[in-house]
């Protein structure tokens, strides 16, 4: 691990609006609204990842949102490369606070040379009179667009920029463009490998696309390269600096030199993309052009060439991020010292193309892992190279040892919505993305998982179960179709729903076998003080009074006591501070069972919310959150309260206590294994590769004590 608060990203991207002010003043919990809300939250699927999606890790580009004023020029060097994305409207532009916000972004991004970039957007025709240091910045012109088209055009834009700015990177380190410059960094390139026969007319079309629409450079034929220069090597160099695009026809695979294209490409590592353009049939389908992305076209589709090109983009910045990020990984110990980075999944030919290594080669690529059945015989074809994927080696041992396993150990999940988000520059997306990584890789190492959740489409449930059973299939290498019982088996060995009482009632039979979930599921009978009938715990109840309000607070007081028995540590993210169904703060309460246990408890703050005024109990402070009188400013707070004092049996709320405990334990009562910094990054850290890591080492910390 890093030392604490030194770790920098290589790149991160900030995207800056003025958001709509909330329609409730008094709402605390603002979720994403809008057009530019939703404008922003595309940035994030297309860069970061999909959070809606478990197994597409996507690009996992650090995105972060500054809606509701704009950042400090410092925020610049949380990272090498810092890129902030303003999208300028009419009310940003008469604002004077982001008037003088933006200009001092500006003035520092060029200060600081090439290494961060500053891109205003135009949403309007007005945008162009923001602050004079903003005007003079070349936009993106999205104003004349309509709206639901502006998107893929920023995208496709953005990725351009972003390739050529880690391209850059990667040629000043090899020594083959200055280390500084002020000059716009040269574009992309992409290679169109046809064949003559029945390909030119394809590529011909794309490359005038290209010429009249892109900044994108192309590599077309013979006629491009400079007389008196040797043919292959021209060739090989090209390709070596572009990303392939193959443009695959009828007669693609006979012709010699569009092989030998591949295979260069192939074995050299360089991004490819297959443009299938297959008319009628081939006679012998080259093998080799697998393994790579693929795109269905019609020449009669207007739109074909535009998602050519986009595609392309994206390969090549999905490439040079890959390489990029794993040293980001290696600083926080997620991936061992070493490995060699392999941007597409590895396949028998790049194994036996690649030079011969002692000791044998350790290759990483992206996840999700392979199937058993092709690592099988990639292993016959190269045994001795090494492929795995960042999670799957995530908490290997430092001096090269086998995988920390955290197998037999259950871990609790403290994860829900934060009500102050933005303040973090952070979205629902960021909450999500944080959940499913932290899940996925403890999953891969062997934990257990306990949490409260439920069976939405697109909830946490159906997403752990798509990580289970696919983190599952690495392990294996026969039995490759997962059968029913298997499916059940492996969701009840990986994970553990606790339900209270009347929640559990919307489950039925049918739908726990529909999903796999019988053994997943812990339905927690209402506790005897309440002395519910049989007819009474039959009905639905809704916390719509103080006395069902207070039948809900024991219930999920009584889950949680079940759960915190049943489990060994606890990860805290996030969480509700009003608005919940309970007597207190549901993630305050498992903190204090699980203290009183003395478990590890891991507090990550960088999300804010309840989270975050635990620890500000944890560190001395009393919180306001955890008060009687701020909590009295929800909904029927007051009137529950003053339901318990008249009830004489009642068990009491009494936020004094709480909070008198929270910090006389102290960071030390975290019992973590985690050291006094490091926590204290925990407490801070907005990176989720941060999080993962610390979390991590402690539980193998704890793991090794307790074996």
């Amino acid at each position: 691990m890093a030392e604490p608060n030194r770790y920098r990203p290589t790149l991160t991207i900030r995207v800056l609006w003025l958001a709509d002010p909330a329609p409730d003043p008094a709402d605390e919990s603002r979720t994403i609204r809008g057009p530019l809300d939703r404008l922003a939250e595309s940035l994030y699927s297309v860069f970061n990842r999909a959070a809606d999606n478990p197994l597409d890790r996507g690009m996992g580009i650090p995105v972060f949102f500054d809606s509701q004023r704009p950042p400090d020029p410092p925020v610049l060097e949380q990272s090498r490369h810092t890129i902030l994305i303003a999208l300028v409207d009419d009310r940003m532009v008469i604002d004077p606070a982001w008037n003088e916000g933006l200009s001092a972004l500006g003035q520092a991004v060029r200060a600081a040379g090439d290494r961060h970039r500053f891109y205003p957007v135009s949403l309007s025709p007005n945008a162009f009179n923001i602050g004079s240091t903003v005007a003079v910045t070349n936009f993106i012109r999205l104003h004349g667009l309509p709206a639901e088209k502006r998107g893929a055009r920023l995208a496709g834009t953005l990725t351009h920029e972003l390739c050529r700015l880690l391209l850059a990177g990667e040629r000043s380190e090899q020594g083959a463009v200055p280390a500084r410059t002020r000059l716009s960094p040269a574009p992309v390139m992409l290679f169109l490998s046809h064949a003559k026969a029945d390909g030119e007319e394809l590529a011909e079309a794309l490359r005038d696309h290209i010429e009249s629409t892109s900044a994108v450079q192309s590599f077309f034929d013979a006629n491009d390269i400079a007389p008196g220069f040797d043919f292959r090597s021209e060739l090989e160099g090209n390709i070596e600096r572009s990303v392939l695009v193959v443009m695959q026809t009828d007669h693609y695979a006979s012709r010699t030199w569009c092989r030998r294209e591949v295979l260069w490409a192939k074995s050299k590592g360089c991004p490819l993309v297959v443009v299938n353009a297959v008319r009628d049939r081939e006679d012998r389908g080259f093998p080799y052009l697998g393994n790579a992305p693929s795109l269905r076209v019609d020449g009669k589709d207007p739109g074909w060439c535009a998602r050519v090109v986009g595609l392309a983009l994206r390969e090549m910045l999905r490439h040079s991020w890959f390489r990029a990020n794993l040293a980001d990984l290696e600083q926080v110990g997620l991936v061992p010292r070493g490995m060699e980075p392999s941007p597409c999944p590895p396949e028998i030919l790049t194994l036996l193309t690649r030079p011969a290594t002692t000791p044998p080669a350790r290759l990483v690529y992206p996840d999700p892992p392979l199937g058993a059945e092709e690592r099988i015989l990639l292993s016959r074809a190269a045994p001795d190279v090494t492929v795995t994927t960042p999670t799957s080696c995530a908490g290997s041992h430092p001096r090269g040892g086998a995988e920390q396993s955290l197998e037999g150990l259950q871990v609790g999940l403290s994860i829900s919505d934060s009500p102050d988000l933005a303040q973090f520059g952070m979205g629902p997306p960021h909450l999500q993305d944080a959940m499913l990584e932290l899940a996925r890789y403890l999953l891969a190492r062997g934990a257990r998982l306990a949490y409260g959740g439920d069976l939405r489409p697109g909830g946490f449930t159906g997403q752990l179960l798509e990580l289970v059973w696919a983190y599952d299939s690495q392990k294996r290498e026969d039995d490759l179709i997962l059968s029913p019982e298997r499916k059940a088996d492996l969701a009840g060995r990986h994970l553990a729903n606790y339900v209270a009482w009347p929640i559990h009632l919307n489950y039925s039979e049918a739908i726990l076998a529909q999903h796999h979930l019988k053994g997943v599921f812990k339905f927690i009978a209402p506790p005897e003080d309440l002395k519910l009938s049989e007819a009474q715990q039959a009905v639905k109840v809704p916390p719509d009074s103080p006395e069902h309000r207070y039948w809900w607070f024991r219930n999920l007081t009584a889950m949680r006591e079940q759960m915190v028995a049943d489990i060994d540590a606890r990860v805290v993210l996030g969480g509700q501070i009003r608005g919940y169904s309970g007597g207190i703060p549901g993630l305050a309460e498992e903190v204090l069972l699980a203290l009183r246990r003395s478990q590890p408890v891991f507090l990550l703050g960088g999300m804010g919310g309840c989270t975050r005024a635990i620890i500000d109990a944890i560190e001395g402070r009393r919180p306001k959150e955890l008060t009687a009188e701020y909590q009295a400013g929800s909904k029927g707070y007051g009137e529950f309260l003053s339901y318990l004092k008249q009830r004489p049996d009642a068990v009491g709320v009494d936020y004094p206590a709480m909070v008198n405990e929270l910090q006389q334990a102290g960071v030390a009562g975290l019992n973590n294994g985690l050291s006094e910094a490091e926590n204290l990054e925990l407490f801070e850290t907005p990176h989720i590769p941060v999080m993962v890591s610390l979390v991590l080492k402690g539980l193998g910390m704890y793991q090794g004590r307790s074996s």
